[in-house]
């Protein structure tokens, strides 16, 4: 009944009310009259951001002669309380100086002041409802800003205006590219926080989130990675230290919880490279347990075979997105609940990649001969310049299979591992050995490593207690991190080692 209500509204409101001003004849072009499409035009722009804004917060679709069930403070909200009646205002004056039937000013008027009455009447049974709009209404003015007198922006209350302009264009994106089906959607509809917890595989799991819910939801992504990428920021992305407790982060995703928005988080903390499902650190089902906020897992299928974290490229095609039950986190078995839930089989793993370019990322040496860096990969497959050996369209799961075979500790290696390397402005060579690695005339001893990740898919990171090595690879910097994350942790034996390949 509210939905017939709410487009009853907008059709005779926005609708039926300025053609009826705008029909017959008009004065003609003229001051006036541009002037009246400028401000309807604008004023329609703003009252829609301000629906959008109130939309993503609350789930409904604010009226003119509805009254929202909760406090919004973000957008036009953060200035004035009814940024939905003063848009409309303007923009009905907007088509009465268009049509050039000045006498329709009265008509204007006595909206006006019917709209202003109902505002004043509505504002008590805002107060009635939520408690926090007494307060906001004694910050923020009625219907004109004032000095002073507004709501300083903040991600925990705020929804950026980036974040709702990318996530219409992806939803449009997604239709054309990525067609996908949304499984279990209802269990989002409720508007409590929660906690969206991703088996990450390629750059599609953003956008297919931004595609499955009309939610703003603050993201959690590794410091590194957001500080190079600022826009992370402006979307509302929390950033986190690896491997550290970063109590910044901490408080910020509580404040969120706290506000009533959802947070994701990828449990793995990294990209899968092959698409098998990494193990979860301790930490994270710490973190779980502390934020006390059901956790949805999510799973998405089909999507790796078309834009794996090797691949310089993606490719359209469909795929789909699961959501899980929520998992309560004071629940005894709620780390194997999530982890059963993320690790499901994906049917598509059976099918071929669409492409294999760059899969020497993946596979840094020949499955038969064991050769490093012997694989040319091509469209439909992969070859070795050494031994001959070639494999066409092989499955998802036959090229996990392949994977697991190379590393370190299945087949034989020997050293030192050549490779060429970019480090600290400069081309130079880069030798892996048992012990340490040599980066141009720079020697990381594997003792002094104390953790390891890859970032942009092509630079390896390692931690010592005194920087982050950074570099980037020519060849492979998975390669890289499989070999001195196997020496590290099953040659030294070191059980406090933090790696994204073991836990």
């Amino acid at each position: 009944m509210k939905t017939l209500s709410y487009i009853a509204e907008s059709i005779l409101l926005w609708g039926v009310l300025p053609l009826w001003i705008l029909s017959g004849s008009a004065s003609g072009i003229g001051f006036l009259a541009v002037a009246g499409l400028v401000t309807a035009v604008v004023s329609a722009a703003f009252s829609l951001y301000s629906t959008l804004v109130a939309f993503y917060w609350t789930g409904k679709f604010p009226g003119l002669l509805t009254v929202q069930n909760q406090t919004v403070t973000s957008g036009p909200y953060r200035f004035i309380r009814q940024p939905l009646y003063v848009g409309y205002s303007l923009f009905l004056l907007g088509v009465v100086l268009l049509s050039g039937k000045y006498l329709f000013l009265v008509l204007w008027a006595g909206i006006c002041c019917c709209l202003l009455l109902y505002t004043l009447f509505i504002e008590k049974k805002l107060v009635d409802r939520d408690e926090r709009y007494a307060k906001y209404r004694e910050t923020v003015p009625l219907l004109l800003p004032g000095r002073g007198k507004y709501i300083p922006f903040d991600f925990t209350r705020c929804v950026p205006w980036l974040f709702i302009a990318t996530s219409l264009v992806v939803k449009f994106l997604v239709l054309v590219l990525l067609p996908s089906k949304v499984k279990n959607a209802r269990v989002l509809k409720e508007r409590k926080p929660f906690i969206i917890a991703l088996a990450h595989q390629t750059h599609y799991d953003g956008p297919l989130l931004f595609y499955s819910t009309w939610r703003y939801i603050r993201f959690v992504g590794t410091a590194i990675y957001v500080d190079r990428m600022k826009l992370l920021r402006n979307f509302g992305t929390i950033p986190v230290k690896r491997y550290t407790i970063d109590t910044s982060a901490i408080r910020q995703m509580l404040s969120t919880i706290k506000e009533g928005i959802p947070l994701g988080i990828a449990p793995e903390a990294a990209r899968s490279w092959d698409g098998k499902f990494l193990s979860v650190k301790k930490e994270i089902w710490k973190l779980f347990k502390m934020l006390k906020t059901p956790i949805i897992p999510v799973k998405f299928y089909g999507i790796q075979r078309l834009w794996p974290r090797w691949a310089g490229i993606f490719s359209p095609g469909f795929s789909t997105v699961e959501f899980g039950d929520p998992v309560q986190p004071d629940d005894p078995e709620m780390e194997r609940k999530i982890s059963d839930f993320l690790s499901k089989e994906d049917p598509t793993f059976d099918k071929p990649y669409r492409s294999y370019r760059h899969i020497e990322r993946l596979i840094w040496r020949c499955p038969s001969c064991g050769k490093v860096g012997s694989i040319e990969s091509f469209r439909r497959g992969f070859s070795c310049n050494s031994c001959g050996k070639s494999w066409n369209r092989p499955s998802v799961n036959e090229v996990i299979e392949l994977h697991e075979k190379i590393k370190p500790g299945n087949m034989g290696l020997s050293f030192p591992v050549k490779d060429r390397v970019f480090f600290r402005g400069e081309e130079v060579d880069g030798l892996i050995m048992e012990d340490s690695a040599m980066i141009g005339d720079f020697s990381l001893k594997y003792s002094d490593i104390k953790n390891s990740s890859i970032e942009k898919s092509i630079e390896p990171v390692f931690g010592t207690a005194d920087e982050m090595v950074i570099f980037k690879s020519n060849s492979s910097a998975l390669m890289w991190q499989e070999i001195i994350d196997f020496q590290i942790k099953f040659r030294l034996k070191r059980g406090d080692y933090h790696t994204d390949l073991w836990g």
